[in-house]
């Protein structure tokens, strides 16, 4: 029997579940693992309040005391942010501590100093949680897709947004109702900027592109575009056509460069991302060995996040110490150029009812070699009418050009909603 003593510091949503885990199932992991896992001491602002609930188990208001005292072998960072953030799992892994983190923010944006200080420690950095929940799509990169070279990720990564467009579709509430609803079930913060503007996803994506990859990404550089400009109409119109719109993270390797971006994107009805509902998450891999590969659960929460968190700290210890298994990535991934970006996409307009209009727009659109594949105008008792517009492939750049230009004519009501379509 191995045993494992954890500083687990931070006690919200995720560290009140691994409590709770490992309260209600540790001698199921002692039977399945041969891991014997035991929280010696936590770390919260709250010390004095969860003194008087939790016996047994020291508490206390100073992470500095789980980093120093020997008896713990990992420690579990689940307080988010940046700071302290960093400085505790670099302060531990310094110590020889193996570190096991949920921080997708921490290792999207400081990832790069974080792995190098892991690479000259003994110690292992584990972070499963960080991407997608109980969802083990690191687990399946790092072991079960190790012979395969991964040129895709495709994934529905944050389950707020993806709970708020369900109920777009499905109960045809607009995005102010579906938000407060998402609100009420508990599925979207009071704030919830972080997860409608594409945040969220971006940060898991970036993690999960630079395990995947092997290169570094500099999250700056992700272009992030969240649901908020989605309309109701927008997604009756792309079911006419036989689509969903899904907020969706891509990330592709073309030669020796990656594209990648969060954004609204229209999935066929028949791609298997777009029956994914409500709060549920999935990511898609494609190797070139195995072909698409589709994970798919809760990608959040405090139960299904400290499974993740569980499953690392038992691989740590089944591992031993200088597993080496942190993300490599000796090179910054070079970004593909606008111009060479090629997809299809969805343009809705509200113009004037006049004659004329569509060939003025048609004649922007040939000028950025924007091939038309449909128009659909929806008559309506109103000076404006919705113009709807789908492309053949074409460049980014071109249709970033063609929208700027279009949307300066004095014609149009307001600005082009445009959506990318992944086939």
């Amino acid at each position: 029997m191995i045993k494992v003593n954890i500083g687990l510091i931070g006690f919200g949503t995720v560290g009140s579940g691994v409590y709770s885990l490992l309260k209600k199932n540790s001698a199921l992991i002692k039977d399945r693992s041969g891991i014997d896992i035991r929280i010696r001491c936590i770390c919260d602002i709250r010390a004095d309040e969860l003194g008087k609930k939790i016996k047994n188990t020291a508490i206390t208001k100073d992470w500095k005391e789980i980093i120093s005292d020997p008896e713990i072998d990992t420690v579990v960072e689940l307080i988010g942010g940046l700071n302290p953030a960093k400085s505790i799992v670099t302060e531990a892994l310094r110590k020889g501590k193996n570190v096991v983190t949920a921080n997708k923010k921490l290792l999207a944006e400081e990832g790069d100093a974080i792995f190098d200080t892991q690479k000259n420690s003994i110690a292992n950095l584990f972070y499963e949680a960080s991407v997608c929940g109980g969802i083990p799509c690191i687990q399946a990169l790092r072991d079960g897709l190790v012979g395969n070279r991964v040129d895709l990720i495709m994934g529905i990564l944050n389950g707020t947004t993806n709970f708020i467009l369900t109920k777009m579709e499905d109960d045809g509430l607009s995005f102010a109702e579906a938000l407060k609803f998402a609100q009420q079930k508990g599925f979207a913060e009071a704030d919830p900027t972080f997860d409608i503007e594409g945040f969220d996803a971006a940060h898991k994506l970036a993690v999960v592109s630079r395990m995947a990859f092997n290169k570094k990404i500099n999250f700056k550089t992700i272009p992030i575009e969240g649901i908020t400009g989605i309309s109701r109409d927008d997604i009756i119109y792309a079911r006419e056509m036989g689509y969903a719109i899904k907020l969706l993270g891509v990330s592709r390797l073309t030669g020796d460069k990656v594209e990648i971006s969060v954004a609204p994107t229209m999935l066929p009805l028949k791609h298997p991302l777009a029956s994914v509902h409500n709060e549920f998450n999935a990511i898609m891999f494609s190797g070139d060995m195995t072909g698409p590969i589709i994970l798919y659960g809760k990608g959040a929460g405090s139960l299904p996040t400290a499974s993740a968190v569980v499953s690392d700290i038992v691989q740590i210890a089944q591992k031993g110490k200088s597993s080496g298994i942190a993300a490599k990535a000796t090179v910054t991934a070079k970004l593909l150029e606008s111009k060479d970006k090629m997809h299809r996409y969805y343009m809705r307009l509200s113009t004037l009812d006049s004659p004329g209009i569509l060939s003025k727009i048609s004649g922007v659109l040939a000028k950025s070699d924007i091939s038309i594949a449909s128009v659909m105008q929806k008559a309506e008792n109103s000076k404006y009418v919705p113009v709807i517009i789908m492309t053949h492939k074409c460049s980014e750049k071109g249709m970033l050009q063609s929208v700027n230009i279009i949307n300066s004519f004095d014609f149009m009501e307001r600005g082009i909603t445009f959506i990318r379509i992944e086939e």
